[in-house]
């Protein structure tokens, strides 16, 4: 302000300045008459003074102002060094404060892990732990009491079988095969073949048979020449699967006299000298070479009900023993069978219908007359075409179907058994079975086929299983290959780029960062089998199972950060803090392991690691590299915090290998994601707490569904109110899956995905779908994949959702049904969108 008077103070002065300078003298002569008088000399010389007087004044104030702004350019500049201290000191208090709530966070853990340490301490302290030493020697069996037993048809694994030659530190291999070289071809060679190739040489041998726990020998035509190889004290499984039920009968009355300890496994097994729990039935022949052969094969589950309610009955011919003497209500079954099936009798109902027509009834009756064997041959073969044909079996009678005490879950979900004086009401029985329930019986007739009758491989690991969980001994582990590493020999140390903190108070405090903790694996050995059902090969032992149920919570649990369990301070809002520190769930706390398939990008991969930088639960992360060549060995890769950091080589280029059991993830939980996937770490632990819950189910984020176009399906990208699919670049899912799609699935399928180089997600999907009968679980709202600085990328090339749509089509045939189920499920956060006080702490601020 007093700048601006000066100013205009001295415009004032410079005009009279002007005025004084511009005065001019007069003269009379040329005087106009409109010009002023002339000033007297008085005047004239005290208007002089005036404006002499009004420049000096003007110079003064020019003097002034010249001084009043340097003053005021000094005076500004010592404002602007004060306002730099001021931004400065509140930048250094905001540092202080976040690092005083960091280490007040840290302190509480710490306090709070210490206390559950501490509890742990005395509850270890207080209980009576054994000491681990060699298990003692079994006692031999008596021999003369075991015959006694046997003699009396009363054998069993309690009196009948010698343990001494099983114990747990016995050093000796568990099965000895005993098969004929020159007999190859038969039932049992081929049999004992497959089980050669299944068993690791720790539990196989070609020495002396006197050597091992368990003798399983083909006792067919040479019957007494392979005997005579096995001593008498030896466990024996006698093989007999000959192609005639006569002649497995005489075998099987001298193999029992000559040895009562003898296990009879046959596919012939009559009903009075039948030894539950010691004898096994054996299936029929395995009609397919290859798991590819027979998914191929397979009919189509749908649609549930078929053009016909029956298929003709089929029973053995008139010149077997026990079908001459059938009773007059058996005779009556086979009138109403053949009257609900409207088909005349075959030959006698002795020749062996083709599968076409089996495949157009909906059930597939065997009847089993009052009298006959429990097990024939031509029953298990009637009941092999049964599910072949995709038709619902239909026993009626007492009937033992294939390995029938291991078994028994998946044969009461697959087959209808019914007594035969129920005959006259099988109409009206078989029709109220509902759509849904054909479908299941028909599902489950499918998983014994794929896991345990369709092929030589299959009936070898059942059998083998039956045996292994008899003796109470677990199988070979099932292990993933061991990847070599993807980096260059001399640059086999990485180069680690330092990486900010998660910490940052404008985000959430996703939880603390700890050393890589592996999760329990191997818990189904000895004191709980893991059920059939879940098994993709039974012979197997797997590292862990999706379906165990959450163990009660201990004290030590419900305090210790190790666990999932933590106690809520309500001073401090809502649970937030206490949220964010313990994994949460029904379940001890556990980690999950990033699998991050690559292709020669690495920049892009930097950029997606950096991502995973101090993330919560994280494990170790494995990189699955693709690429014809090794990575960038001037690569800097970002500092992942201690977590432990792997490249493997893939066997080839193909999708395939993001689904490897890799022997180095050493978790249950698994990360699925592309190289160039770049998410927020508070939506990555959001996910992985869900998947907890829901632990047989894929987890992730963005959806995709598929949609009914004429007689096929099409593959659809677009944001509706449901999907069908959850995309594996960036979702969670159980490690036994990848042991289900590499091991399991038939080869076809993953070649299918090597020639499209596509489709490995809906594979997984479809995998999972079929297995458990749900749906995956979308997270969170994201829809889409924003890759920056990505050049090129699968999906973008047109004949992309060509080939998505072909492949669930192809899928759908192999699998005989389109797994896929619908959902309209999406989770977040319990307190998302939910408005909170002030002093509240939400469990996450943005998901």
């Amino acid at each position: 302000g007093l700048l601006a008077a000066l100013c205009a103070l001295t415009v004032w002065l410079g005009d009279c300045s002007s005025r004084c300078a511009a005065q001019p003298v007069s003269s009379s002569s040329t005087a106009s008459p409109t010009t002023p008088p002339p000033l007297s000399g008085r005047a004239l010389r005290l208007h002089r003074r005036n404006c002499a007087d009004s420049l000096a004044a003007l110079a003064d104030l020019r003097r002034v102002k010249a001084s009043v702004r340097q003053e005021l350019v000094r005076m500004e500049r010592e404002r602007t060094k004060i306002m730099q201290q001021i931004r400065a000191s509140r930048i250094e208090l905001a540092n202080l404060m976040r690092n005083q709530r960091k280490i007040s966070a840290d302190t509480e853990i710490a306090r709070s892990d210490l206390a559950a340490l501490q509890i742990r301490l005395a509850e270890a302290d207080q209980r009576n732990l054994p000491v681990l030493r060699l298990p003692l020697n079994i006692s031999t069996l008596k021999s003369a009491s075991a015959v006694d037993k046997a003699s009396e048809g009363n054998c069993g694994l309690v009196d009948c079988f010698d343990y001494a030659r099983c114990g747990l530190a016995d050093q000796r291999p568990r099965f000895a095969l005993l098969y004929s070289a020159t007999d190859s071809l038969t039932d049992a060679a081929r049999l004992l073949n497959s089980s050669r190739r299944l068993l690791p040489d720790s539990m196989s041998t070609n020495v002396a048979v006197r050597d091992s726990c368990l003798v399983l020998a083909d006792v067919g035509s040479s019957s007494k020449s392979t005997l005579s190889a096995v001593p008498a004290a030896t466990n024996l499984v006698a093989m007999l699967l000959l192609p005639a039920s006569a002649a497995s009968e005489r075998l099987r009355r001298g193999l029992i006299a000559e040895r009562p300890r003898a296990v009879v496994a046959s596919r012939y097994q009559p009903s009075g000298s039948y030894r539950p729990g010691w004898d096994i039935v054996m299936p029929a022949k395995a009609p397919f070479r290859s798991a590819s052969d027979l998914w191929a094969a397979l009919p189509p589950l749908v649609p549930a009900r078929r053009p016909r309610l029956l298929a003709a009955p089929l029973l053995p011919g008139a010149n077997s023993s026990w079908w001459r003497q059938i009773s007059d209500v058996d005779r009556l079954v086979l009138d109403e069978l053949q009257r609900l099936c409207r088909s005349d009798v075959v030959d006698n109902l002795t020749s062996k219908l083709e599968l076409p027509a089996l495949a157009g009834a909906t059930f597939c009756p065997i009847l089993a007359p009052a009298g006959a064997p429990l097990s024939t041959l031509g029953g298990q073969r009637r009941l092999l075409d049964c599910l072949l044909a995709g038709s619902v079996p239909l026993i009626l009678g007492d009937m033992l179907p294939p390995f029938g005490d291991l078994l028994e879950p998946l044969w009461r979900r697959a087959i209808v058994r019914l007594p035969r004086s129920r005959s006259s009401e099988l109409a009206w029985l078989l029709a109220t079975y509902s759509d849904a329930t054909l479908l299941e019986l028909r599902r489950h007739g499918r998983l014994l086929l794929e896991r345990h009758l369709g092929t030589w491989r299959a009936q070898a690991a059942t059998l083998l299983t039956l045996l292994n969980r008899r003796l109470g001994l677990p199988g070979p582990a099932a292990v993933g290959p061991t990847g070599s590493s993807a980096l260059l020999p001399g640059h086999s140390r990485l180069l680690m780029g330092r990486v900010p903190s998660h910490f940052d108070e404008t985000q959430d405090y996703l939880g603390a960062v700890e050393p890589p903790l592996d999760s329990v694996l191997f818990q189904h050995n000895y004191t709980a089998p893991a059920p059939i059902s879940q098994l993709p090969n039974p012979l197997l032992n797997y590292p862990s199972l999706p379906g165990h149920p959450p163990p009660p919570p201990t004290d030590a649990q419900f305090n210790g950060s190790a666990y999932g369990y933590r106690p809520i301070n309500h001073s401090m809002g809502t649970g937030g803090v206490e949220f964010s520190r313990a994994a949460g769930g029904n379940l001890p706390a556990e980690q999950f392991t990033a699998v991050v398939l690559s292709y020669n990008r690495e920049s892009v991969l930097v950029g997606s690691l950096s991502k995973l930088a101090g993330l919560p639960y994280l494990h170790s992360v494995l990189v699955v590299w693709n690429g014809e060549r090794p990575p960038n060995p001037s690569t800097v890769w970002p500092d992942l915090g201690g977590v432990p950091l792997h490249f493997i080589r893939g066997p080839g280029n193909s999708l395939n290998n993001r689904f490897l059991p890799w022997s180095q993830i050493r978790t249950e939980a698994v990360l699925s994601l592309d190289d160039d996937v770049y998410m927020r770490q508070d939506e990555l632990v959001l996910a992985f707490r869900v998947w907890r819950e829901h632990r047989d189910r894929i987890v992730g984020f963005p959806a995709r569904f598929h949609a009914r176009s004429g007689s096929g399906w099409v593959y659809d990208s677009n944001q509706t109110c449901e999907y069908s699919m959850v995309l594996t670049g960036a979702a969670f899912l159980h490690v036994h899956y990848l042991h289900l799609y590499s091991y399991w699935l038939p080869a076809a399928l993953r070649a299918e995905v090597d020639r499209l180089t596509n489709c490995e997600d809906i594979l997984m999907n479809f995998l999972v779908s079929h297995v458990t009968r749900k749906a995956p679980i979308k997270v969170t709202s994201r829809w889409t994949f924003p890759c920056f600085g990505c050049s090129q990328s699968l999906y973008k090339d047109d004949s992309h959702f060509f080939e998505r749509s072909h492949c669930i089509n192809y899928f759908s045939g192999m699998f005989g049904y389109n797994t896929l189920l619908y959902s309209q499920f999406r989770a977040d956060s319990v307190l998302f969108k939910t408005r909170l006080g002030t002093d509240k702490v939400k469990c996450f601020k943005y998901v």
